[in-house]
């Protein structure tokens, strides 16, 4: 430490011992030191500095995504008409049933009161018919022979009246004894109906997907229905419903092939069949931390194969679906598109890129657009040219790419 401290006083001595014009000479020879440190160091520093890619020539395509649940084609409700305690069920999930097969039996004893009461009163209403059908039968008969009475003149009027109004009395009782047994009848139709319908029975061939109820459960028939099981009538053919939103749905038609992959086979890819695009429209929604979004969608049906069984309803899809593919077509990076460069303030009304050309400040190039995929953008047309070098982003005072946001196409 000395021996350092000895060498510096004896330098700032010796400068100290110069000549005047000596030491302008040296101060001279510091300051451009220090102004060159400046200029290559700060100045440099401060200059832009530019990621950049090639323009290429190469193969793009055009896809939309989306997700959906796997779902059985036809599915069927099987609830209860009629209220009591289920006594027994005789299937569970996975069940196949064929149609007419037995599937819970709820307790019948009070539906089972309500048909005996019915049948007894038809039963009786019928008799009270047979006594009302005699009664008519009489009165007939004696208001004839009245009435042949009187044209001889062997009976007063006063007695034919009385006979006309018997007649009368007994075909109105009858009439009444009649429409008695219609009304009990059709209450012992529908007292049958509701003890046929404690036996719940498959309405169609199918296997069992839900079971909503358990042994010993009460069920209230009112004015809805309850839901016990639903049948899928075949899970060999399935579909998925997709979700698309609008500025997507345009592009598919019906025929078309989507590809889809699903978390249980993450190895794998299968394939189907667009069947239908409906009309019918819903929304969903969005947020982040500064704002929210609704935007609408539109269901997509695919239609899917299940011959082996490796799907079960309920998967959730990830879905693919190519709608345009273009072979050897000039591609940028989609970063191309969103850059503008810090020194330009004017607003375009065309799309464009930043060429950068060696020596020169970048200049910008108007170009049309086409398919807009993950990472690539194919232009279609502009004076632009395979292998030119175009601006990505701007390095300068921590401007990173990750700082730069936008959408492909967006006009700088």
């Amino acid at each position: 430490m000395k021996t350092i401290k000895n060498i510096v006083v004896g330098i700032w001595r010796k400068i100290w011992g110069l000549p005047i014009w000596a030491k302008l000479v040296l101060l001279g020879i510091l300051v451009g030191i220090g102004f060159c440190i400046y200029r290559f160091s700060f100045k440099a520093s401060a200059m832009p500095r530019y990621r950049t890619a090639k323009v290429t020539r190469g193969n793009i395509e055009d896809v939309v995504e989306a997700s959906g649940p796997l779902a059985p084609i036809n599915t069927t409700e099987v609830g209860a008409l009629v209220s009591g305690e289920i006594l027994k069920i005789y299937v569970d999930y996975n069940s196949q049933v064929k149609k007419g097969d037995l599937m819970a039996l709820i307790d019948p004893t009070q539906i089972q009161a309500d048909y005996d009461q019915a049948e007894a009163s038809l039963s009786s209403a019928k008799e009270e018919l047979e006594s009302a059908q005699m009664s008519y039968n009489l009165a007939q008969a004696n208001l004839n022979r009245y009435k042949t009475l009187y044209k001889k003149n062997y009976v007063a009027k006063t007695d034919l009246e009385q006979y006309e109004l018997a007649f009368i009395n007994a075909k109105s009782g009858l009439n009444s004894a009649e429409s008695r047994v219609l009304q009990l009848q059709a209450s012992l139709d529908r007292a049958q109906k509701n003890l046929d319908n404690t036996r719940i029975i498959a309405p169609i061939d199918g296997i069992v997907l839900t079971k909503k109820v358990s042994e010993g459960q009460s069920l209230t028939s009112g004015y809805s229905t309850p839901e016990m099981f639903t049948l899928a009538q075949d899970l060999t053919k399935m579909q998925i419903e997709a979700k698309v939103s609008e500025a997507d749905v345009v592009k598919i038609k019906e025929g078309q092939e989507a590809q889809f992959t699903l978390d249980g086979y993450p190895d794998e890819k299968f394939k189907g069949i667009i069947r239908q695009v409906r009309t019918n429209y819903g929304s969903s929604s969005y947020s982040n931390n500064n704002s929210s979004s609704t935007s609408t969608t539109y269901t997509v049906v695919i239609d899917v194969d299940n011959q082996d069984g490796k799907f079960m309803p309920g998967m959730t899809a990830t879905i693919t679906i190519k709608v345009q593919d273009k072979k050897d077509v000039l591609l940028v990076p989609n970063e191309a598109l969103r850059f503008s460069p810090s020194f330009n303030h004017e607003k375009y009304n065309t799309t464009g890129v930043w060429i950068e050309e060696p020596g020169k400040e970048p200049k910008r190039e108007s170009v049309t657009i086409g398919i807009i995929s993950d990472k690539m953008t194919e232009i279609k047309s502009g004076d632009i040219q395979e292998g030119q070098t175009v601006i990505l982003s701007e390095i300068k005072m921590g401007i990173t790419p990750s700082n730069m946001q936008g959408r492909p196409g967006r006009r700088r």
